[in-house]
């Protein structure tokens, strides 16, 4: 159990470490449309209503929707390969799940952030992923995210019509 305290704080440390070095940023052009989308959960049970609403509010189809979920503590019954956790993750931040290196490897258009709380799990997700823009709830770490939308983090319909709406803006849908 000692070891599980030690590797936490050597994730915090290289977390730390990268928030404060200057970031690659990817340009986003703005004739680009949204093609493929990540989507990050910490609640299993928000899976087909977020896919749902994506579909109908912003009409994307499914095959474009990508959707990875944190959980505190994976159970031996959920074998989802798009679930991750704590464990997934080694000494200083190295990811150990083939499942989530492969989703480190692809570009995507657009990462939506549906989590209700900073986690330092996600975050370092965050960090390493891919994506042309970021979105997320404003109560969430914004040295991460192109767009914040302020809503309570329970009102996903609403999160997505705002998010519609601020994509129609920028052109991208």
């Amino acid at each position: 159990m000692i070891f599980t305290g030690i590797k936490r704080k050597s994730n915090q440390l290289f977390f730390n470490k990268i928030i404060k070095e200057p970031t690659d940023v990817v340009s986003v052009s703005s004739t680009n449309k949204i093609k493929k989308i990540l989507v990050l959960l910490d609640d299993i049970t928000l899976k087909e209503e977020v896919v749902e609403n994506l579909k109908t509010n912003l009409g994307f189809k499914k095959n474009a929707i990508e959707i990875i979920t944190f959980l505190q503590k994976k159970t031996k019954d959920n074998d989802d390969n798009t679930v991750f956790s704590s464990k997934d993750f080694g000494w200083y931040g190295k990811v150990k799940n083939e499942e989530l290196k492969n989703i480190l490897t692809k570009k995507y258009d657009l990462l939506i952030n549906y989590s209700k709380v900073d986690n330092l799990y996600i975050n370092l997700l965050l960090l390493q992923i891919k994506a042309a823009f970021k979105v997320g709830f404003a109560k969430l770490d914004n040295r991460f995210y192109d767009l914040l939308i302020d809503c309570n983090t329970t009102e996903i319909a609403l999160f997505n019509r705002e998010l519609k709406k601020y994509l129609e803006i920028l052109n991208k849908v």
